[in-house]
């Protein structure tokens, strides 16, 4: 069944709570306009402004019903037409403690307004529902048109953290007994956000092999695994799920992630996707997902993600090993895991991707060798040192990362973990982010506006 996800920064979800709720019992009334897309199996919106109500847009007003005025949805159809987004409807039950429902009457109401809005805007787009009780919110998106509705999953995206409000079907929810320490440590809302989540991994080597490997044993259920290189020998050392049988064969490193990942539980779901994350057609596929990790070690595919995380509102956790053999056979460099995605720094403001790299990337060998030899092009990395206890430990951060950006608690964690390879020191790096960076430009952009340098 097809779901719709909203996606909403932390400073607006508050206003919107705070406008929805008012401050009275009787129900409150407001709409969003959003941005919108969809994948194969989403309806994604990306929450713009806010249209709050007036006091005379009320036509009837209650504690368990209200109507407004035709003048209230014409001021939302103006605001939405000229970005040539859609609308989210919002409303509350205020004297609903727990997860609130909808209503019968909500039903009618909401079928004829998403109706009204659907045909007024150009292209008929989805119409969005968020219904606000005292400490929790339900959502569902409505086909406008067809007067039918299908549950969605809500995301509020602050710098530290990650709240999320989904309803997880019993048939969908792990046997707790497999994850029984996690979830003590953890507790049972973030076990629920784990096990809710549709994570992409991108590029399944060392540490994107492990990171998926760790995903599935937390309780996972759905990842997007991208990667187009075939298995080399060199990477049996390090690729996790790689049988000695693998070397002989022309698999691609994609491939024999998801055969691992199937045997670890036969029931998770994943979305093998062997080409290149340069091309739209992944990106957009990759846009659906709720988080992605990025295990990369080349500029250009990071930057794309780079841009998908801002335009999308899907934070990306960036991890990557550099080790430099220094003299005397001292092994040196660092391990890292960075967090982007709405008011963070991204990878070009801390710069973590650089656009002198980019530019080398994409010449020809020709190329490379004589402008290297202008001194105009700085070195690629062709065989970079690699050893498995460090890109699983990279992994592992990224993973710690993950699952504090997730979880209920307020965390003081640093953008950029740095791990000192040589003097073992942990360094937490803060950037800020840059007045004039692709990261403002392209924020809630969604798919609107193409990916720099995508094919």
């Amino acid at each position: 069944m097809k779901r719709a996800s909203i996606r909403i920064l932390h400073s607006a979800w508050e206003k919107l709570r705070r406008e929805a709720l008012g401050t009275s019992m009787d129900e409150s009334v407001a709409f969003m306009t959003a941005n919108y897309f969809e994948t194969p199996d989403r309806i994604v919106f990306l929450c713009d402004s806010i249209v709050p109500a007036r006091p005379g847009d009320y036509l009837k007003r209650g504690e368990l019903h209200l109507e407004v005025s035709p003048l209230y949805i014409s001021r939302v159809l103006n605001i939405a037409e000229n970005k040539s987004y859609t609308a989210i409807m919002v409303h509350s039950h205020p004297f609903d403690d727990g997860k609130p429902q909808y209503s019968v009457t909500d039903d009618i109401g909401e079928a004829r307004t998403s109706e009204t809005i659907s045909k007024c805007l150009e292209r008929n787009p989805p119409v969005g529902s968020l219904l606000f009780g005292q400490n929790n919110a339900t959502a569902r998106a409505w086909t406008g048109l067809a007067k039918k509705h299908f549950p969605s999953d809500i995301t509020v995206l602050n710098e530290k953290s990650y709240q999320r409000h989904c309803d997880l079907s019993p048939g969908n929810q792990y046997n707790r007994e497999l994850v029984n320490r996690q979830t003590r440590a953890l507790g049972d809302r973030t076990q629920d956000n784990i096990e809710s989540l549709y994570v992409g991994i991108v590029g399944l080597g060392g540490t994107g092999s492990n990171v998926a490997e760790q995903l599935v044993r937390m309780g996972i259920q759905k990842l997007a695994l991208v990667d187009h290189d075939t298995f080399e020998p060199s990477n049996w050392s390090r690729l996790y799920g790689s049988t000695l049988k693998d070397t002989a064969k022309n698999r691609l490193k994609v491939e024999i992630v998801a055969s691992h990942l199937h045997d670890i539980n036969p029931k998770v779901a994943c979305n093998v996707i062997g080409k290149s994350v340069m091309s739209r057609e992944v990106l957009h596929l990759l846009s659906g997902c709720d988080i992605i990790f990025s295990c990369l070690d080349r500029h250009a595919p990071r930057a794309v993600l780079n841009e998908l995380s801002y335009q999308c509102f899907v934070p990306v956790i960036d991890v990557g090993v550099g080790l430099i053999k220094e003299q005397g056979g001292v092994l040196g460099g660092s391990i890292r895991a960075t967090i982007i995605g709405p008011n963070l720094p991204c990878l070009f403001c801390q710069e973590l991707v650089r656009p002198e790299m980019i530019t080398t990337e994409h010449l020809s060998p020709e190329e490379y060798a004589a402008r290297r030899a202008e001194g105009y092009a700085s070195e690629l990395e062709q065989h970079a040192l690699s050893i498995i206890s460090y890109t699983t430990m990279a992994s592992s951060l990224g993973l710690m990362m993950f699952l504090e950006f997730i979880s209920d608690t307020k965390s003081n964690t640093a953008p950029t973990l740095l791990f000192d390879l040589k003097n073992k020191d942990v360094i937490k790096l803060r950037p800020k982010i840059k007045s004039e960076c692709v990261c403002k430009k392209r924020l809630g952009q969604g798919l609107r506006m193409p990916f720099s340098i995508a094919d």
